[in-house]
């Protein structure tokens, strides 16, 4: 599949994903009537394990892929928001960084805006980057594999580490064990050193030139539920890139 969209836009085509948790490398096997994927236990089970076929994140360093080579967007300096009790609290929406993006285009979205949140566009799996921030702007650091051109248009925090406060009643769903497998997954080890470095990320809206072509990634798993309640913003861009990227 990646091979397919990658030759699609560097030869000039345009390519929309309005999704989250772009994680896992998958494997199509006996003639392509079995799909495969280890997941969580690729590195103990799967016969591949030790090649660019093997069926854990794309992130992994044996896989050799990033996910934002593809997409702009990697599901590892993600992944959860306003799920259980990772980021409980956080508005629900994406904060805009460069309104003046043709994807916000007629949005009359403004420096800091929040939007989507009523209807919690921005959750419960967000895809990010390694980013800093410079005179108020978030870049891509490039340090996971990002390619160079990635613009962050809106952007929120996530993280993959579910906090207890100690609050009598409290059910975790999540705990620690994602930032666990992250951090064996990039540092061959789970350390409480790795698996802090981790645990902390990010959701974006971002677009990226690839070759001739171009692509957009709404990195989250709700953005249909601002379409479902006619949330305008969402609706303007949307349109935004689909009347570009249909043209």
């Amino acid at each position: 599949m990646r091979d397919v969209v990658d030759a699609y836009v560097e030869g000039g085509g345009k390519a929309a994903r309005f999704a989250g948790n772009f994680m896992w490398q998958t494997r199509l096997e006996d003639d392509g009537a079995t799909q495969v994927c280890h997941k969580y236990n690729a590195r103990a089970n799967d016969p591949l394990r030790e090649t660019d076929r093997s069926t854990t994140s794309w992130e992994a360093p044996e896989v050799g892929r990033p996910g934002a080579l593809t997409f702009g967007l990697n599901a590892s300096q993600g992944v959860y928001t306003r799920y259980g009790f990772c980021c409980p609290r956080a508005p629900g929406g994406f904060t805009v960084y460069r309104p003046e993006h043709w994807a916000l285009e007629g949005s009359d979205l403004y420096y800091g805006d929040v939007f989507g949140g009523e209807s919690t566009v921005f959750g419960y799996e967000v895809d990010g980057l390694d980013y800093t921030v410079r005179h108020g702007l978030p870049y891509p650091t490039g340090d996971d594999g990002a390619p160079d051109g990635i613009e962050i248009i809106a952007m929120g925090l996530a993280t993959l580490v579910e906090d207890n406060h100690g609050h009598e009643g409290v059910v975790q769903y999540l705990e620690d064990l994602d930032a666990r497998f992250i951090a064996e997954t990039m540092y061959y080890e789970a350390t409480e050193e790795t698996t802090d470095r981790v645990k902390r990320g990010s959701g974006m809206m971002v677009t990226m030139p690839k070759g001739r072509g171009e692509v957009f990634h709404a990195g989250t798993t709700n953005w249909v539920a601002g379409l479902i309640d006619h949330d305008p913003f969402v609706e303007c861009i949307t349109r935004n890139v689909l009347d570009r990227y249909l043209e």
